[in-house]
């Protein structure tokens, strides 16, 4: 399916819609071809429509696109470029509707799964995406697609991804390649900046999860409160037919309710490990070194389910994924196969020496829930163990995270290492010292060591570890299995931390067989 139209479709379009303030060169347009949409002057091609996007862009950007080849820009502002404009109010909205436009609604081809929570995405979205892969290939239909902060498939090649959830321009013609390529099903994480910022206005969804909900991304270029973060994510029930709802969040009431209010949604399903009458109940939990079993109550059936990631919120995310499934027809014996085999990089991820003197847990908790989250399951894999604290928090956005994690910190343990994680253009001291002056507010005693070397830091708590001579738990929380960090603007490379632990794991070995 060619995607390409002349100009002249386009500015009717944008009139038709009553975005449009100004069009410049208008008598042109029937002339001009559109066989590409970009914001990225660097992708500009023959015969592109260049989008004028971001608080920074400057004029030379679209000089820079015109010598490309661009024949036509869209902008909130005027230019007097050379070439046709469409000049809109609201960038970031017509974005999102040129790109439904120019890729012809491409998710009406596809069935999409969103995900949104603060905490348990991208592991859902997994859980999800394994299942579905699973059943894809049991009945011999393409492989699902995937949009999600870890990768990206279209149902041809697997790329890295940038964002949680791409630009619009950028998520459309995803979905397009998707439908090219024979696509049926995919998973998509949906982040509130995508909600908020039209990335997905006109995506319809066949099924949307709302997991949970807790203070995140606060900050003066993200959600200047908790309020437009909540109503941000709400956004969500606006584009689904079936809404899959975690019972055992904070505001549930609130969402359930926002849920009930949304026009489209055409059906509610609720889950819950806490909840009984829950259309999906976790019963019977069992908590094991390297796994977890429950039983999922749906329906009046009674299904087995084991799952080779632990933390009592990984239930909760494996059943809206088992929720997700069964509204794509999913039968349940695929669904416990996919899930017993799943495996999620960097989250809960284990590593204990021979003698269980020494555990390391690698997760990427990186804010409020997500660490009372962690401790929690920490203390219940082993309530005896001392407990030691590795972490730090990005630069340059959600600043709340520095308090909430140094307090929640302080609460469980008095040994904190602090050090850099993403600092960006920050400076990590600055971003260290925030995080202790909550620690201290709730614990006075606790024992802080800042490092801006990660693996020192780490390397730090366990010589402490081993000098102490208790069992303990060390927990190296925030990168998971990243292998760079961000330092001004550019990512460096550093040895990710569940490799470096386990370097740390076999040293100890081998020093006690010398």
């Amino acid at each position: 399916m060619s995607d390409s139209m002349k100009l002249s479709r386009a500015i009717d379009f944008f009139k038709d819609s009553g975005s449009a303030t100004t069009i410049t060169q208008e008598n042109t347009a029937d002339e001009v071809v559109i066989d590409r949409i970009t914001f990225d002057s660097r992708a500009v091609t023959a015969n592109t429509l260049f989008v004028c996007k971001g608080l920074n862009f400057k004029a030379s950007y679209l000089k820079d696109a015109v010598d490309r080849g661009a024949v036509a820009y869209l902008s909130e502002q005027d230019y007097a470029a050379d070439i046709p404009g469409i000049i809109v109010e609201d960038i970031r909205l017509a974005m999102a509707q040129l790109a439904n436009f120019f890729y012809q609604s491409p998710w009406q081809d596809v069935a999409i799964s969103g995900i949104t929570g603060t905490k348990g995405k991208t592991t859902t979205a997994g859980f999800v995406n394994q299942i579905l892969t699973l059943d894809s290939q049991k009945k011999g239909q393409a492989l699902p697609g995937f949009v999600s902060s870890t990768f990206n498939y279209d149902g041809l090649e697997k790329t890295p991804s940038t964002l949680t959830t791409p630009e619009a321009m950028d998520l459309y013609e995803m979905l397009a390649r998707m439908r090219d390529n024979g696509v049926k099903r995919a998973t998509m994480e949906v982040s509130s900046q995508a909600l908020k910022y039209h990335r997905v206005d006109d995506v319809k969804m066949q099924v949307v999860a709302f997991l949970n909900i807790s203070p995140d991304h606060i900050s003066p270029v993200e959600h200047p409160t908790f309020a437009d973060y909540f109503q941000s994510k709400l956004r969500i029930f606006d584009h689904g037919k079936v809404a899959v709802i975690n019972e055992d969040t904070d505001h549930y009431e609130e969402i359930l309710k926002a849920a009930q209010d949304a026009e489209n949604i055409e059906r509610i399903v609720t889950v819950s490990r806490k909840n009984p009458a829950a259309d999906y109940f976790a019963d019977e939990l069992a908590f094991g070194e390297t796994k977890q079993t429950f039983v999922v109550k749906n329906q009046g059936e009674a299904i087995p389910m084991a799952l080779n990631v632990l933390g009592h919120f990984n239930i909760n995310n494996a059943l809206v994924a088992a929720a997700i499934a069964r509204e794509n027809d999913v039968e349940w014996a695929t669904i416990q196969k996919a899930l017993g085999d799943a495996k999620t990089d960097g989250r809960m991820e284990i590593y204990r020496s021979a003698d269980n003197q020494l555990t390391f847990v690698v997760d990427f908790a990186h804010n409020k829930i997500s660490f009372e989250e962690l401790f929690s399951s920490v203390k219940e894999m082993a309530p005896d163990n001392d407990i030691r604290i590795v972490f730090g928090s990005a630069g340059g956005k959600a600043e709340n995270r520095r308090a909430d994690m140094g307090h929640v910190a302080g609460l469980n343990t008095n040994e904190i290492y602090l050090t850099s994680d993403d600092p960006n253009y920050e400076d990590s001291y600055k971003i260290m010292a925030e995080i202790e002056e909550a620690i201290n507010g709730v614990n006075p005693d606790a024992k802080v060591r800042s490092n801006l070397d990660r693996t020192g830091s780490i390397y730090m708590a366990y010589k402490d570890a081993i000098a102490s001579g208790k069992p303990t738990t060390i927990v190296v929380a925030g990168k998971g299995s990243e292998d760079t960090i961000k330092i001004n603007g550019r990512n460096e490379f550093y040895v990710p931390d569940f490799e470096y632990v386990q370097q740390l794991i076999a040293f100890y070995e081998f020093k006690g067989r010398i």
